[in-house]
């Protein structure tokens, strides 16, 4: 019985040691690719901090093309308020114009239009 115990341990002593080389080997390869990892994360940090800075420029030059848009658009609204203030100011000066112009114009082709009858009516009966 011993000799089976002796046996059995000799194998299991066997498989640990072989278990350990395994892991070893695994351990290596773990090492290995964690220093690929490393060298990529180290060159992606190093080719992304201009890219960063770039965009901090970049996010700085659109703030102020927005503010200048902004100026720009109070400076359209105000020139927009101002003709439509003219335009509003001409059709009441029109209308002033038609109130005080338009009865006497009527009045005078009233007048008109009863001479040019008299005289058709004068000059039908002169006819006859």
């Amino acid at each position: 019985m011993t000799t089976v115990f002796l046996i059995v341990a000799s194998v299991a002593l066997i498989a640990i040691a072989a278990a350990c080389v395994y892991s070893i080997g695994l351990m290596r390869d773990a090492r290995h690719v964690l220093n690929e990892l490393e060298k990529s994360v180290k060159q992606i940090s190093d080719e992304s901090a201009p890219l960063l800075e770039n965009a901090g420029v970049i996010s700085g030059k659109v703030r102020e093309i927005a503010e200048s848009v902004d100026g720009e658009v109070l400076g359209v609204k105000g020139a927009v308020d101002s003709f439509i203030n003219a335009v509003e100011d001409l059709v009441d000066l029109q209308q002033k114009v038609k109130s005080r112009i338009e009865d006497p114009i009527m009045d005078t082709a009233g007048y008109v239009a009863g001479i040019v009858k008299g005289i058709q009516a004068f000059l039908r009966v002169l006819k006859s």
